[in-house]
């Protein structure tokens, strides 16, 4: 008999959740398939506008993006095995504070160009740091 009730008051409980979340509002991030549900972010081969493609996924501070290299996403490809230096289009933030992406290699570096995506978003890289990313780092 405890169980049942334990196990109602939990139905209860979950349907209510559900419920909150259905009707949370735009605060929430994007709704990329690679990047959900996990403090990090997605770096991608191409723009939103011209299917995403190929990602990197990164969940720490990286000064230089030389050996890390695209893979395969839900959205295609389209740029996989490629360094994630000088290739990314866009960011897909699932972090819960900003992310900068930089021109050149090494954090905090911005004496040329950097652009920072604010936390739960997903931007297009600038034309300036599109396919001009080096180094990201969270904070």
């Amino acid at each position: 008999m405890r169980i049942r009730k334990l196990f109602a008051a939990a139905t209860v409980a979950g349907t209510a959740l559900t419920a909150g979340l259905a009707t949370a509002g735009t605060a929430s991030a994007s709704s990329l398939a690679d990047c959900q549900g996990g403090a990090y972010v997605c770096l991608y081969y191409n723009s939103s506008g011209n299917g995403h493609g190929a990602v990197f996924v990164q969940g720490s501070n990286i000064s230089d993006y030389t050996n890390y290299r695209f893979g395969e996403s839900a959205y295609g490809t389209a740029g996989a095995g490629l360094s994630v230096k000088n290739h990314a289009a866009s960011v897909d933030s699932w972090y819960a504070g900003a992310f900068t992406v930089y021109y050149n290699s090494g954090f905090r570096n911005c004496s040329y160009a950097c652009q920072t995506i604010p936390d739960y978003s997903h931007r297009d890289l600038n034309s300036t740091m599109k396919n001009n990313n080096a180094a990201g780092y969270f904070g």
